[in-house]
């Protein structure tokens, strides 16, 4: 959408219907409005999904189902969109459901005239603006409840588990050496060490996410050596998944971050980037797999990109993904913090991350972070 052009679906299986409702749209100048027509209830439930469209114009008979019904489907697929209803009669109680369902508004096709058409349309595209802001102001304010609450939690487990997860660890690597002759004992004591770490980094994660400031404690990183120790770091799994992994690290670059979770944050982006070409293989696409950083650098920033050949990201979940517990992944695969904790420790120095991406094709992250100046 732009200033003056919309995009209008109109879901309707009476083709009169279409070519009234196009000439009472060919008839508004104030704006450019371009209309779609599909004339069954999956074609235009397929159309929905494209996220392509503005508003949508909604016949309330169509065919064995309804308006209504379409409308509900949408919804339970979290699909959200400026809805009107179109009806051949009023119906007082069929407006009332239709505004309890989510539309935005209710015309009777026998008194449509361009003006009120036109006027309908601007109503619900600002209608469904003002109310993903205040969907949004109400995440807001539930996430930032739920961090306050985290952070409490997590300053919390960070006292109370720190020292005792501390001991366990220096009596397992103990035990670790003193079994030099026992090679199941050390593999076992080297698990229980893994997953300490793996507890304190998670408790770390929260805290991390839970604080949210700006880091005091950014300084000179040399990003080079941060990325070929992330290179060397997977270079063992990666060359088993047969993943060609290619940095561009032709000029030193310094930026202002902190060098543990600065790696943290890139070694998150990588290990997702594996698990995405995992997915991909899985549903076929077996060869020709990469992973590609590349560096530039601006006046002030310095811009990494991390570039895949993965599943991609489904377009609803683009959103989500740097919101703290969102995860497409199964219940104890993963957390939902990684993204969300990386997002804010960049965001403590000052720096930004953004995703594109296209399914079945990859995804691109890029970290943009500013320059260290001497």
């Amino acid at each position: 959408m732009t200033l003056n052009s919309f995009k209008i679906l109109l879901i309707d299986d009476d083709e009169d219907d279409y070519i009234n409702l196009r000439d009472l749209v060919q008839e508004i100048r104030r704006s450019q409005y371009h209309i779609t027509w599909k004339s069954t209830y999956s074609e235009g439930l397929a159309a929905l999904r494209e996220h392509k469209f503005d508003v949508c114009l909604l016949d309330y008979r169509l065919g064995t189902h309804t308006g209504l019904e379409l409308l509900q489907e949408a919804h339970n697929l979290g699909l959200r969109f400026p809805t009107i209803l179109l009806t051949g009669q009023s119906d007082f109680d069929l407006d009332l459901q239709a505004m309890q369902i989510g539309a935005s508004d209710y015309l009777v096709k026998g008194e449509l005239t361009s003006p009120l058409l036109e006027r309908s349309i601007r109503y619900s595209i600002k209608h469904e603006m003002d109310m993903e802001e205040l969907r949004e102001s109400k995440a807001q304010i539930l996430q930032q409840d739920r961090l306050a609450s985290l952070g409490l939690l997590a300053s919390s487990l960070a006292h109370e588990i720190g020292t005792p997860l501390g001991i366990i660890r220096s009596r397992a690597e103990l035990a670790e050496r003193k079994a030099k002759t026992l090679p199941a004992v050390q593999e076992d004591m080297q698990t229980v060490i893994i997953q300490i770490d793996r507890i304190t980094k998670l408790v770390n994660s929260l805290l991390h996410l839970a604080r949210g400031q700006k880091s005091e404690l950014a300084s000179a990183v040399n990003l080079n050596d941060i990325i070929q120790d992330m290179k060397n770091l997977l270079s063992h799994e990666l060359e088993l998944k047969n993943i060609s992994f290619k940095a561009d690290l032709s000029a030193q670059y310094i930026v202002k971050a902190e060098a543990g979770p600065l790696s943290q944050v890139l070694l998150n982006l990588l290990v997702n980037s594996v698990h995405a070409i995992d997915e991909a293989c899985l549903a076929g696409r077996k060869e020709n797999h990469s992973i590609q950083l590349s560096v530039r650098e601006f006046s002030e920033r310095v811009t990494v990109a991390l570039q895949d050949t993965g599943c991609g990201i489904q377009s609803d979940h683009l959103k989500q993904i740097f919101k703290p517990f969102f995860t497409t992944k199964e219940i104890g695969q993963g957390s939902g913090l990684g993204l969300a904790t990386s997002y804010k420790i960049v965001q403590s120095w000052g720096g930004t991350i953004t995703v594109k991406s296209v399914v079945n094709e990859g995804s691109t992250f890029e970290i943009s972070l500013p320059k260290f100046m001497a």
